[in-house]
């Protein structure tokens, strides 16, 4: 991975910090991890980077990384990441 998506990827795990969430395109995987299609390791490489970077803002208690796909689940799409822990329904009622 070239040292600038290196820094773009953890630029995007600290918005989870920030933010609550992040979202990452298909498009924008590809690109860094230089892959045609994602495997295991791609996603076990996010996690363990997750994993480091809560560790470091001493922010374990968030817990491990969730991947949600898009719905538009083409290249278009992609991925939003946020920490298991963070999650809170908004949708908890009988209508």
């Amino acid at each position: 991975m070239d040292k600038r998506h290196d820094e773009l990827l953890t630029s995007r795990l600290e918005e989870i910090i920030t933010k609550g969430c992040t979202y990452i395109s298909w498009n924008e995987l590809y690109l860094w991890y230089g892959v045609r299609k994602l495997a295991a390791r791609s996603y076990r490489d996010l996690s363990t980077r997750w994993d480091e970077l809560a560790t470091s803002f001493d922010l374990t208690n968030l817990g491990k990384l969730v991947f949600v796909q898009s719905p538009w689940s083409n290249n278009s799409g992609g991925i939003y990441l946020f920490a298991k822990e963070m999650a809170q329904a908004v949708n908890d009622y009988d209508g």
